[in-house]
């Protein structure tokens, strides 16, 4: 049996750079761990980044106030060669970021974490067996199978293995009615963090229209069943009803998205002046 000492867990970095640089450095990395303990206390509101992918939407999701941000490569265009810089401009701003990936390419999560994630939100998790493999491509050994490689960002960690396998937050989306039916397998599988609920999907595996009494009948005996220790997830279209699913114990929220807001809030905006045409108009 090995020495727990010298474990490849516990690898002290000898490149390791502290000071305040490498402690800015390193926090960014460890936002997995903001973000779940905010989930944890009770609430953590986020959104999407589909549509609008750049820096200066992260830098006003940030402003906004959101508590971390989703960068989706599910349902957009989106690909590598800008997925760093995104990464890094949210964290800049102190967003802890995750990235919901297409596809299940054995290497496709661990080179998103290696760009610089917090996290994973993984779509369409229908059995215990996928979970396992998410698991495994997301944490290094023991945890799991993740490759390493002794990148310059991982210096400003003393012990970057055991820092990275703490700190990646790991959400596993139920989506279909089979998701639904073999929820507790999923969730009794080591290292996940959260289950998150994609309603719009699960109207389509149910064969109901999205925003249906059964989607949220199917979410609120989900939550029932789950242990307390698991957090729960779900995307809501009406801010307003934030308060109700986060008593329901779906304190990891969704909501929105970032073209979504965008043309609401342009939306809102002509509507004010033309508003105000008509005053003008009828001389008021």
């Amino acid at each position: 049996m090995n020495d727990d000492a010298d474990s490849f867990e516990s690898w002290t970095n000898p490149l390791f750079v502290g000071g305040d640089r490498g402690a800015r450095l390193a926090e960014s990395q460890r936002y997995g761990e903001v973000l779940r303990s905010k989930v944890a206390a009770g609430w953590a509101l986020g959104t999407f980044v589909i549509e609008q992918p750049s820096p200066a939407t992260l830098g006003a999701l940030a402003l906004a106030g959101f508590d971390f941000v989703i960068i989706d490569m599910e349902h957009s265009a989106l690909d590598f060669s800008h997925l760093e810089t995104l990464i890094a401009a949210g964290q800049s701003a102190g967003l802890p970021i995750l990235v919901r990936p297409c596809g299940e390419d054995p290497g496709l999560i661990g080179r998103i974490l290696d760009i610089g994630a917090n996290g994973i939100m993984a779509p369409r998790v229908e059995t215990p067996e996928r979970a396992r493999a998410i698991v495994e491509q997301s944490r290094f050994p023991p945890a799991g199978n993740r490759g390493f490689s002794p990148l310059t960002r991982y210096d400003a960690l003393q012990r970057p293995l055991q820092a990275l396998n703490d700190s990646v937050y790991l959400v596993l989306q139920i989506e279909g009615r089979g998701a639904i039916e073999r929820a507790g397998e999923i969730a009794a599988v080591p290292g996940v963090d959260a289950l998150f609920v994609g309603p719009y999907d699960l109207a389509l595996s149910l064969g109901v229209q999205p925003g249906s009494t059964l989607v949220h009948s199917a979410a609120g005996k989900l939550a029932e069943s789950m242990p307390r220790s698991l957090h729960l997830g779900i995307y809501v279209d009406d801010p307003a009803a934030c308060g109700d699913w986060a008593a329901r114990r779906f304190a990891l929220q969704c909501v929105s998205f970032d073209g979504r807001m965008l043309s609401g809030a342009a939306r809102s905006t002509v509507a004010a002046a033309r508003q105000g045409m008509k005053r003008k108009d009828r001389g008021g």
